[in-house]
């Protein structure tokens, strides 16, 4: 008898959706015996996260892969960024990881690489588990798999601590708001490696997310971070994602520094470290970026959204870092693949070099007033963007490598279908707040005709 799967849970960037009602542990049984039939490895890293339908989610999703005659390394309790230190460092055929990321507690799902880091998508792999999964014609193999298990985070963590130069580090006071997700295990082993005065929120990983959502591109999460900063006069902060493989810094006044501005800092910091180099900057990133990266004699070089298309950018340019503008950065250095927690390192790296408040750094690069991101459920995202598009048709230059993105003598922006929600995702950037404002407003009154009616 066929289980029944709900093909919405295979989306563009890896497999998610609600417990129980979307993805159970039927699902996942099943996944993990389509994964097998699929890729055909002999042996498949697994780790989960701290949500409360991951240790029952990973159990079923274990069984299907060794039911299939494969083994599994089992990982436990990790991070996204430790998944891809997994696959990169050990050269697992397959790693994965069941987690959801920054979504609120009733979601689960499950992130795929290959050997090296290579992302399973919805244009590669995850069309194929799909079908296989539905199906469901799984052969008997002569054999089940074995289990085993190990500890990688000891090992992650001298990684990267390999990746910076610790006797550069100043005794700073740093606030680290974990959410009650994963980004706490790496900063407990840290805190006693590097000189800095730490001060936690919220590090026991918690899946039914007590404190905050552990979702740090909306601001509301960040504020007992900002607080906490400003109450202890730290010298800066930062947030990480539920999986930490995000992460959003918090400057000595409490001010958020969004992910353009911590791309340009960081391109900064590792171009003047490792010299020219190409840097990749997704479509929603600022102006500054590639200012940025020009000035210091590196190659800009701007991609679309998303970890897996990234990823892929990274390898195909040998870039050495990259900067999407929700807060994931992607390193050379660390096999082309995301980490919120080295991000913040080479941040705590750089201000120790400059020994300058952050907030003094951070002014450096606001050169531009940036709208952050607006979203707007409309009816037809496509007649949107066209219809923007006409309207625009005076522009200085467009392109649509991610959406639609409109450039004028005096701002820009971007306009895109969320992968992940259904909603229209738009930002813009002006040269001034007024030219900001007054253009937003235009854009925004377009858009506005074509919102979704108000259930």
């Amino acid at each position: 008898m066929k289980i029944a799967i709900d093909t919405t849970i295979f989306r563009d960037y890896d497999i998610r959706g609600i417990y129980p009602s979307q993805l159970n542990e039927q699902t996942y049984y099943i996944i993990g015996r389509s994964l097998v039939q699929y890729l055909n490895p002999h042996v498949v890293a697994v780790g989960h996260d701290a949500r409360l339908s991951s240790p029952t989610l990973t159990e079923s999703f274990i069984k299907g892969i060794t039911d299939s005659g494969c083994d599994v390394v089992n990982l436990g309790l990790i991070s996204t960024e430790m998944t891809y230190f997994a696959s990169g460092k050990y050269d697992y055929p397959v790693c994965a990881v069941i987690s959801a990321s920054h979504n609120p507690a009733e979601y689960n799902g499950l992130k795929i690489v290959l050997r090296k880091v290579v992302p399973l998508h919805g244009q590669f792999g995850l069309p194929e588990i799909k079908q296989f999964s539905l199906a469901q014609a799984f052969p008997t193999p002569p054999k089940k798999g074995t289990v085993t298990k190990r500890s990688i985070l000891d090992e992650w963590v001298v990684h990267l601590l390999s990746l910076i130069d610790v006797a550069k580090i100043k005794p700073l006071t740093v606030v680290v708001d974990a959410g009650n997700g994963m980004g706490g295990l790496a900063w407990e082993k840290l805190k006693d490696r590097i000189p800095i005065k730490l001060i936690p929120l919220y590090f026991e990983p918690d899946g039914r997310f007590p404190h905050h959502l552990a979702d740090p591109l909306k601001e509301e999460n960040l504020q007992d971070l900002r607080k906490k900063i400003i109450e202890t006069k730290a010298d800066l902060g930062f947030a990480h994602d539920g999986d930490s493989d995000r992460m959003f810094a918090v400057d000595d006044k409490g001010e958020i520094i969004s992910g353009t501005l911590t791309t340009a800092i960081l391109a900064t910091h590792l171009l003047k470290k490792y010299g020219p180099n190409p840097v990749l900057y997704n479509v929603v990133c600022g102006k500054i970026v590639p200012e940025t990266i020009r000035s210091l004699g590196g190659t800009p070089i701007r991609v679309r959204v998303g970890h897996s298309f990234t990823k892929e950018a990274m390898k195909k340019h040998n870039a050495l870092l990259a900067g999407e503008h929700s807060g994931h950065f992607y390193f050379k250095e660390n096999y082309f693949a995301d980490s919120s927690t080295l991000a913040a390192l080479h941040m705590l790296e750089y201000r120790s070099i400059e020994n300058v408040p952050l907030s003094e750094i951070v002014a450096r690069f606001q050169k531009y007033s940036s709208s952050g991101e607006k979203n707007f459920k409309v009816v037809d995202t496509a007649q949107v963007i066209q219809t923007v598009k006409t309207v625009c048709n005076d522009a200085q230059s467009t392109d649509e490598i991610d959406g639609l993105s409109i450039w004028y003598p005096d701002y820009w922006f971007n306009l895109r279908a969320s992968k992940t929600e259904p909603l229209l995702r738009l930002n813009l950037e002006g040269d001034t707040k007024e030219i900001m404002e007054s253009q937003l407003g235009r854009i925004t009154a377009i858009i506005s005709k074509f919102l979704s009616p108000q259930k």
